[in-house]
């Protein structure tokens, strides 16, 4: 396939963006040599387009794979349920709001905040649960957001600071969030003591796709909570919020992204 390709398709940069997003969208997941040959661009083209779009979050690498990014999940694009990731973690994340009958969150990272990729639950606590699906929270204020805190590296952490407060409960301390994430990396899940939302309790914990074996590309991740009124927050709520943890991990341990073959 050679450059000559590249005076049929589109002249316009957003256009050749527009023909990736789309292409990816469709597909779930393309490798270089699959957005090429989706869209008509040609390899040099596709490659610089590919780098730009990844690091702006509008795609994310796994491996050789490029799949939909965060920064489109927040807008509300229709690959926040298409993705895979999402269909299947869905039943396990049914299950557990109908075990525990509280609210259930999945979540992302994206810098400094997690972002809502779920909620499940019903009833009058729904509403004094003010989140919402695509909605922002600093992480370190979160069960979901610790969690996720918890997998990155300390220079992470230390890129974020300052620690925003949003109730009196907030941890904002360096030394004393740096400890508690230190807990949390030992103990695999993080609490949440209405320091997010007042009178309300969480817990978190994080569920990963398949690792792979690429130095470069991250694994897709996203954490897990319960949330309920912060006076019912019972530890015996950890027990099945690990169990959700393992169904969810069973069903992610082979990542369709990751190639079996060597491409591009």
């Amino acid at each position: 396939m050679n450059d000559d390709r590249e005076s049929e398709t589109p002249p316009s940069m957003l256009d050749r963006i527009d023909l990736i997003l789309d292409a990816v969208e469709e597909a779930g997941f393309l490798t270089l040599s699959g957005v090429m040959e989706r869209t008509g661009l040609a390899r040099s083209t596709t490659h610089r387009l590919l780098l730009q779009m990844e690091r702006r979050r509008w795609l994310f690498r796994v491996g050789t794979n490029y799949e939909l990014g965060v920064r489109l999940f927040g807008l509300g694009t229709s690959g926040l349920r298409t993705h895979w990731f999402y269909r299947r973690a869905m039943p396990t994340l049914s299950w557990l709001q109908l075990q525990t009958g509280y609210i259930v969150h999945m979540a992302y990272l994206d810098g400094a905040d997690c972002v809502y990729w779920e909620k499940l639950g019903s009833g009058r606590f729904q509403w004094e649960v003010p989140t919402r699906i695509g909605a922002h929270l600093p992480a370190h204020t979160t069960a979901v957001g610790k969690s996720l805190l918890a997998v990155q590296s300390d220079d992470y952490l230390h890129s974020i600071e300052p620690y925003a407060e949003l109730t009196p409960n907030t941890v904002t301390s360096t030394t004393a969030l740096r400890q508690e994430i230190d807990e949390i990396r030992k103990r695999d899940y993080a609490v949440d003591r209405g320091e997010s939302i007042p009178n309300v309790g969480c817990f978190g914990t994080t569920v990963s796709a398949a690792s792979d074996d690429s130095s470069t590309a991250r694994r897709t991740s996203a954490a897990i909570s319960i949330c309920v009124p912060l006076a019912e927050l019972d530890n015996r709520l950890i027990a099945i919020l690990l169990a959700a943890k393992k169904r969810i991990s069973q069903n992610m341990r082979v990542n369709p992204m990751i190639e079996t073959a060597d491409d591009d």
